[in-house]
């Protein structure tokens, strides 16, 4: 009797500590769940890069001149102005009717890879006026098919459409970074072949417009999240060795990359190749100082030939821009010890 009623009392101390130390254990995996684990970092972040036109148009509407004089001055900042002398005819207080005046600017350049998410297009006009009088605007809208169709311009309440505040030279912004202008944009739509951006003056006198518009620039900002992973990025090119401009050949053993408009610290450069989606990272190169106000790297790539020749892509961030992520904690699994101390009967 002495002998059961000691095995009972070690059982029911065995049983106690293993309960306890159950109980120990789910309550850290509670506590543990309980706090906020790091997200790894990078990983598809957006994109803004600024493009400039270098070709355009009159196109039909008022006097069907547009900006008559000098409209290749709209192609970059502070080189003089296009002009629209006496712009329209008749009533053009309606800026998509037939009286106002109209130019198209296209060939902007802007490559992004086939995939990207494209979330805002924004639109910066610099634009001077003779007088206020009459209250003179100006309206914007886009295609994405060479000029077949545009995205539309409401007068009331105003979209894509600012009456002019000022006669000295002043920034208008059409759009924004998450405005895409009533429509899902692909990146063939921003090619050459069917991007176009059209400017349109006017004013609200019962007649012609006696108004003349000075437009200095007219960049484009395409926001857009590629399908590979980046962090941050200003406009960049990247070329073959051979001089080739955003293409790479096969036979090249050396990619470079030329960036304007970098603030002044270090950067890391990632490449890519041509590849479907957006290509495939090759190589970062790192701490990269700017040089006399560009940001000039490359990459060298020996006879490894197998990368897609096309249109490369580099990104550059701020090394700050990319956080290393910390790695998740793991527990051990827990070692139960049952029956750890052997029972021995008393004499």
């Amino acid at each position: 009797m002495v002998k059961a009623g000691f095995l009972l009392k070690k059982l029911l101390a065995n049983k106690l500590r293993i309960n306890l130390f159950v109980i120990g254990v789910m309550l850290t995996l509670l506590a543990m769940l309980a706090l906020p684990f790091p997200a790894d970092a990078g990983g598809n972040e957006s994109i803004n890069r600024q493009h400039s036109p270098s070709a355009d148009a009159a196109a039909a509407g008022g006097d069907g001149n547009g900006f008559q004089t000098t409209p290749e001055n709209a192609y970059a900042d502070g080189g003089g102005y296009a002009v629209d002398i006496a712009s329209g005819t008749g009533n053009n207080g309606d800026p998509t009717a037939g009286q106002t005046d109209k130019h198209n600017f296209y060939n902007y350049g802007i490559s992004i890879p086939t995939g990207s998410a494209i979330s805002g297009i924004t639109v910066r006009a610099d634009i001077a006026v003779d007088a206020l009088t009459y209250n003179p605007y100006t309206a914007i809208r886009l295609s994405w098919d060479g000029g077949t169709s545009w995205t539309t311009v409401t007068v009331s309440p105003p979209d894509k459409y600012q009456t002019l505040t000022a006669t000295a030279e002043t920034t208008y912004t059409f759009g924004g970074s998450s405005d895409t202008w009533g429509r899902a944009w692909t990146a063939e739509e921003l090619s050459d072949a069917n991007f176009q951006v059209q400017v349109i003056n006017g004013d609200t006198q019962n007649g012609s417009s006696p108004r003349n518009f000075s437009l200095d620039w007219l960049p484009v900002a395409v926001t857009f999240t590629s399908p590979w992973d980046s962090y941050q990025s200003d406009y960049s090119t990247v070329w073959g060795d051979q001089g080739v401009n955003g293409a790479y050949n096969s036979s090249y053993t050396t990619v470079y990359m030329n960036g304007t408009g970098f603030a002044a610290t270090t950067y890391n450069v990632a490449f890519y190749d041509a590849g479907a989606s957006g290509g495939q990272k090759v190589a970062t190169v790192t701490d990269i100082s700017l040089t006399g106000g560009e940001l000039r790297t490359s990459l060298y790539l020996g006879d490894k030939t197998s990368f897609t020749a096309g249109t490369w892509h580099a990104v550059a961030s701020p090394p700050a821009a990319l956080p290393s992520p910390r790695p998740m904690m793991r527990l051990p699994a827990p070692r139960i010890p049952i029956a750890c101390s052997p029972m021995t009967p008393s004499t």
